[in-house]
């Protein structure tokens, strides 16, 4: 990290972790990603929702196993306050967990994750949601919020390999 560069933190949506290990950067082939991954982790700055976890863990057992020996350390809760800007959120947009029956519940928790501890979203989604179906990116964009895809992260963060 250069010291012009600002220490962001980043909120991961489930598909950001998947996209990760599964899709583009699996661990048994790019160890070093992985490594820098995790001096994110050690410096406090990936945070993963207990919804992302709650949809991986059934669901994913890469992700899964990926984060189980991280969980104490990515992990935020959902409190009240995350609970309650949840509600806020799916006031503005209902359809964000509707669209998709269940299977994208995480997602507003992601987001109120990332408004609370002031981060940026990390989200495999695509930038093709709007009002009748409005994905990660879309719902950021229309909050304020910055998102970026996970290869975002190598670039914010200069990382080179």
């Amino acid at each position: 990290m250069t010291e012009d560069h600002q220490a962001l933190k980043y909120s991961f949506d489930t598909s950001a972790i998947i996209d990760g290990l599964e899709r583009y950067y699996p661990e048994d082939s790019f160890p070093a990603f992985w490594s820098r991954v995790d001096e994110l982790i050690e410096e406090n700055r990936l945070l993963v929702s207990e919804e992302v976890w709650e949809e991986v863990k059934d669901y994913d057992k890469p992700a899964k196993d990926w984060l189980e020996g991280r969980r104490d350390s990515v992990l935020v809760p959902t409190d009240d306050v995350v609970a309650g800007d949840v509600k806020a959120i799916l006031g503005q947009y209902p359809l964000m967990v509707k669209v998709f029956k269940n299977r994208n519940r995480a997602d507003p928790f992601v987001i109120a994750v990332a408004r609370l501890r002031e981060a940026v979203v990390v989200t495999g989604e695509g930038d093709d949601g709007n009002e009748k179906r409005p994905k990660i990116p879309f719902v950021c964009q229309q909050l304020g919020l910055q998102c970026i895809k996970l290869i975002d992260v190598v670039r914010q963060e200069h990382w080179q390999f």
